[in-house]
Formats: C-alpha cells, structure tokens, sequence
C-alpha cells in the first residue's frame, strides 16, 4: 500500500475505524490496536506470523496484525 491509496480521512487522523476481535476470526490487517480488557499475554498474528505480546489494559499499540487470540483486542483502522 502507498501513500497514494489513503485517502484525505485516513490520511490526517490516526483511525478512523475500530472492529473488536472475536479471538478467531482473521481481519482485514489494522494500522493500531488497542486493548480493552485485563493485561494478559496475547497472540497476534502479523504477516503471517504469531508473536506473543503481553499487552496492558487500556493501551494502545502501533502495531499492524491480521487476527488477535484475544476477544479484548480492538483492531484500529
């Protein structure tokens, strides 16, 4: 994706779209996440690859992934 395909929304506010992930169910890959519920350990898929992360409750990651094990994931777009 290139600058050109964003268009003048996306491209002057951070995100413009929130989807909660259901903990299965792969995404459309988000620009940000944030987590909603407790602190845990939780597995995102990125590029095709799992990484754990410990994420904290009320935090926002910069962070590009297609599926979230978590249900307290919410993906930014």
């Amino acid at each position: 994706m290139g600058l050109q395909d964003f268009t003048v929304k996306e491209s002057i506010a951070p995100y413009h779209k929130a989807v909660v992930s259901d903990g299965s169910t792969p995404v459309d890959e988000c620009r940000g996440i944030h987590m909603k519920g407790a602190s845990t350990d939780v597995n995102l898929t990125i590029n095709g690859t799992v990484v754990a992360f410990h994420l904290l409750k009320g935090h926002t990651y910069p962070i590009a992934c297609t599926l979230s094990s978590s249900s307290d994931v919410v993906h930014l777009y």
